[in-house]
């Protein structure tokens, strides 16, 4: 996937449906035929996935926050309207997402350190409809394990994305608790997010330095120490909120010995995701975040 514009993807998206429903109808309608072994086929690949574009967003940066957490969650701010709770792991990190959040006009999302009761926070803020809610961890999913433990209700409505380059996690408990959940049915959706390997060459090191610029811009306190995850939290947002940045792949998946997701022949199925080409979405970052720029409010396109 390579546009550059949401809006044009969601159309394309509007139509690609559009034509899946009817051929799945008509080949009811002309048994014997080519329509209808078409539509069978259709049929064995599964559901159409689900519309989640005004679903409600959680950004989960509990173990996480630095240059590229600045840089994701200013993004999300500013162009996802549905952005409604921010997890952050301390005070500083706190104070840092309020004034992020605050600059890009975004008073209604919610931020909150360390909550002693997850499940509650989340129904607070994204509602206790049924919903489903997207939750994109950028760190180790220690937070979204209590939630598939203390409420499984409330785990059945979240859609994953999982950052999995964020290092080593503290708990691999909770990593395996995840893994379960989606293998047991009990957690509906979890997609892990790859930014490319260290040695992925000068696209992803012109991305990197780019990226930590407009990091700086928004935050100048950022730690560039941690230039070279600076993308990774970007990337884990882009995929959750389905913009065209990230190629995707199915692949069986494990949790290793020191709780770190790993792609595995005889694990469970799920979706990976990775950028090759980080010049789209460092140009949808930039016109996202820019500071100087008009890109003040919602983007309406994610």
């Amino acid at each position: 996937m390579t546009s550059e514009s949401p809006r044009h993807e969601g159309r394309a998206i509007d139509e690609a449906r559009q034509d899946y429903d009817a051929l799945s109808a008509v080949g009811e309608l002309f048994p014997g035929t080519a329509l209808a072994e078409s539509s069978r086929q259709l049929g064995q690949g599964g559901d159409w996935p689900e519309n989640l574009s005004e679903s409600p967003l959680v950004i989960d940066a509990a173990s996480a926050w630095g240059p590229g957490t600045v840089l994701a969650v200013a993004a999300a701010a500013r162009g996802v309207p549905q952005l409604a709770l921010v997890l952050v792991g301390d005070e500083p990190a706190r104070s840092a997402a309020r004034r992020l959040l605050d600059a890009a006009g975004r008073a209604d999302v919610t931020v909150v350190n360390r909550p002693p009761d997850v499940p509650s926070v989340v129904r607070s803020a994204c509602g206790d409809n049924g919903q489903p809610i997207r939750w994109v961890s950028f760190g180790e999913p220690l937070r979204l394990a209590q939630l598939i433990q203390h409420d499984p209700g409330l785990a059945e409505r979240l859609r994953v994305t999982q950052s999995a380059d964020s290092g080593r996690p503290a708990s691999a408990e909770a990593a395996r608790t995840v893994l379960d959940a989606v293998r047991e049915g009990r957690l509906a959706a979890l997609d892990l997010v790859l930014t490319g390997p260290a040695d992925a060459g000068s696209s992803i090191d012109r991305g990197r330095r780019q990226a930590m610029a407009l990091a700086e811009a928004l935050d100048d306190t950022v730690d560039r120490s941690d230039a070279a995850a600076v993308l990774s939290d970007s990337v884990a947002l882009s995929a959750a909120v389905m913009l065209p940045f990230v190629d995707v792949e199915q692949a069986g998946t494990e949790v290793d010995g020191e709780g770190v997701f790993q792609r595995g022949n005889d694990g469970v199925r799920l979706w990976w995701g990775a950028v090759e080409e980080y010049e789209a979405l460092l140009r949808w970052l930039t016109r996202v975040v820019e500071p100087s720029s008009a890109a003040s409010r919602p983007d309406r396109g994610a």
